[in-house]
């Protein structure tokens, strides 16, 4: 009876790994934040379009990096320059390509919604949740969420936090207006 319940426990055991190695594995896991989160972590919440992008090897060589130039078109709120330079892991230098799971990407003429943290280069507030792409949909404008699946943001407390939606262009933009109105965007040095 011991050898069959062995046997037994074995063969769940072994049914649990061929599971667990048939689903797939989340890239990334980040503490969720609302708009209003992420104007208060800024400097400012610019919309602009993608002007050039560079991805180069980082000093220490283990690590590319992207470049992205922004040509601001409105700053909805805080202070920004009329073109900002935005970092971010990940890229393709020579064959070799980091994919970094939910952190912001660039194309070159993408129109985007950026919650950024000014300074020579500057960052995207947020990882993916401070970007925003923004299309043209039966006339309206959208803010697209550019958060990827299989990254995995999470409540304070650990739960599970919804993804985030498309919403209109204007509606987001009215709301980040009234959060940097009620709560001061983080000041540069």
């Amino acid at each position: 009876m011991k050898k069959s319940r062995w046997l037994g426990l074995f063969a769940l055991g072994l049914s649990a790994l061929v599971l667990a190695a048939a689903l797939p594995a989340a890239a990334s896991t980040f503490l969720a934040a609302t708009p209003e989160e992420l104007v208060a972590q800024s400097d400012a919440v610019v919309q602009g379009r993608v002007l050039q992008v560079d991805s180069f090897w980082s000093p220490s060589g283990r690590l590319i990096v992207t470049e992205a130039m922004v040509q601001v078109e409105e700053a909805v709120t805080g202070r920004a320059p009329s073109v900002v330079v935005l970092r971010t892991a990940g890229g393709t230098v020579g064959g070799y390509t980091i994919q970094a799971h939910g952190f912001p990407e660039f194309k070159v003429n993408d129109r985007l919604l950026l919650f950024i943290r000014n300074g020579e280069p500057g960052n995207v507030v947020g990882y993916r949740q401070g970007q925003y792409r923004i299309a043209l949909s039966q006339g309206v404008e959208m803010a697209l969420p550019t958060v990827e699946a299989g990254v995995r943001l999470l409540t304070p407390d650990g739960r599970q936090a919804a993804s985030p939606q498309p919403v209109r262009l204007d509606v987001l933009k009215d709301r980040i207006r009234d959060a940097g109105a009620r709560r001061p965007l983080r000041r540069t040095r």
